[in-house]
């Protein structure tokens, strides 16, 4: 136990910067800066200790959480606060919560990002919204999908950084004229990936000269608007 908590004090920094830090690598680190060598039981319980300190306990914090959403939901009327979790277990699945009393804010955590998970997230965002008359367009920089389109093998990385790039100026020109320029350029790529990619994507679902939506109101620095 004293070794555990020799670990746990001595890493509880280095747990709280990068919190999946493998016991492996604690191990060496233990070995290389005081040179001693600890056990794996030792570094596991010292790591648990870590992240009671840096998190505190998961349980306490559930229902803290429960606890939070009836105090929103009896103090700011008109809030949306939904907490959802596995039936039977309580095991976290999602949370969003929207303020009703401030200005239009609305967040969401959930288990993973997949598209249920989207769709139920978009679809309180829209109980909100709806109701206020109000046209929203929420963007993606599809960075993801579009580096799956252009993979690093057998294109270099040279390559991939540079037709990335003209994506970019192709997605945020600001003039049909300046959008021509770098299509021509885009299209010229010898990959059949890119040219379908290009082809099968509507102009305004990523081009900002093609937008159709309102450009004023609100706009945040994560690509939504």
């Amino acid at each position: 136990m004293m070794r555990s908590r020799v670990v746990s004090s001595l890493f509880v920094d280095r747990i709280r910067a990068k919190p999946k830090l493998k016991l492996v690598e604690i191990i060496h680190e233990f070995k290389n800066y005081y040179g001693i060598d600890i056990s794996y039981y030792h570094t596991w319980f010292g790591k648990e200790l870590a992240k009671l300190d840096v998190h505190g306990d998961e349980s306490k914090s559930f229902n803290e959480l429960v606890w939070y959403v009836n105090v929103v939901k009896g103090t700011n009327p008109g809030s949306l606060c939904v907490l959802e979790c596995e039936a039977g277990i309580n095991h976290f699945r999602r949370f969003f919560v929207s303020f009703g009393a401030f200005y239009p804010l609305a967040f969401g955590v959930v288990d993973s990002e997949t598209e249920e998970n989207w769709t139920w997230s978009l679809q309180h965002s829209a109980a909100i919204l709806l109701p206020m008359g109000r046209v929203v367009t929420f963007f993606s920089d599809c960075n993801q999908e579009f580096d799956i389109e252009v993979p690093k093998s057998g294109y270099g990385k040279l390559l991939q950084d540079y037709v990335i790039n003209l994506f970019s100026i192709c997605a945020y020109a600001v003039t049909e004229e300046e959008f021509k320029v770098a299509t021509d350029k885009l299209v010229i790529v010898e990959s059949s990936k890119v040219k379908a990619f290009i082809s099968d994507l509507s102009r305004d679902r990523y081009a900002n000269t093609f937008f159709k939506g309102m450009r004023y109101g609100q706009m945040a620095n994560n690509l939504a608007e």
